[in-house]
Order: structure tokens, then sequence, then C-alpha cells
């Protein structure tokens, strides 16, 4: 094979697996995801790197005590995750697939547990009122 040859199809082979590569890039971008809680309390929308985008309550969540609610927007956040991690994981498969760096992604993606029922807040999960606390269980002491 001529010189001329070799390098005009090494240009050729460089210049698709830098489109290739764009693709890519552009469809792991592309790969937010949002979630909604059981009944609708919660919505999270995640990066595609699983970092937060957005969270939004509605009127619904008033309903939870602080702790339930936290329970129910960190399951919200955790499905949205593993959801966006499976379309990066989507993304890259037609150009990984098979490869040690696949694996190494697919072993990487989070799975949610099992769902939190979005029960409204019960009596007891209601926070003391006031003038039933010890000093000590005011919000922001010590041993909060």
């Amino acid at each position: 094979m001529n010189p001329e040859r070799m390098i005009a199809d090494l240009e050729a082979r460089a210049r698709d697996l830098a489109e290739r590569s764009r693709e890519v890039r552009d469809r792991i971008r592309r790969a937010q995801a949002t979630q909604r809680s059981p009944g609708g309390a919660v919505t999270a929308t995640v990066a595609p790197n699983g970092a937060l985008r957005h969270i939004e309550f509605s009127p619904e969540a008033g309903r939870f005590s602080s702790a339930r609610l936290g329970e129910v927007v960190l399951e919200t956040v955790r499905r949205a995750q593993e959801q966006a991690a499976r379309q990066v994981v989507a993304a890259v498969e037609p150009e990984l697939g098979g490869t040690a760096a696949m694996g190494f992604l697919t072993g990487s993606v989070p799975v949610a547990a099992a769902p939190v029922a979005a029960a409204p807040v019960e009596a007891d999960d209601l926070p003391l009122p006031r003038s039933l606390r010890a000093p000590d269980d005011e919000p922001g002491s010590a041993s909060s």
C-alpha cells in the first residue's frame, strides 16, 4: 500500500472516530432524568452524572413529617439517578459494548432500593409541640 493511501485512510478513520465521539458525548449530555414520587409529592431531575438539577414539592409534601419527606426525596432522587445512569450506559454501549470500560460503567450503575411508599404523616411521625420538648430536644441543639 502506498504511504499517501495509508495516511488518507488513517485521517478518514480519525475523522470517523471524532464524529462518533461527538455523538456519544451529545447523547450523554442529554441523559438527564426526572422521577416523581408515588403520590406526586416530590419531583426530582438529575444530570447525567446524577447531580440534582431540580427538585419540586407539590402541596402533598406538606402532609409528611420532615423525616418522612427526607426519605421520599432520597428515594425519588435515587430512582432518577438510576434512570440517568441507564441512559448513559445506553449512550456508550454502541462504542464500548463488550469492553472492560463498559463492564466498569455498568458495574457503577446505581440500583434503587424498593420504592418507599409515600404515606401521609402518621401521628407518631409528628414532632412534639415545643411546650412538650425537653430543652436539649430543640431544633439546633447539640444533641439533635
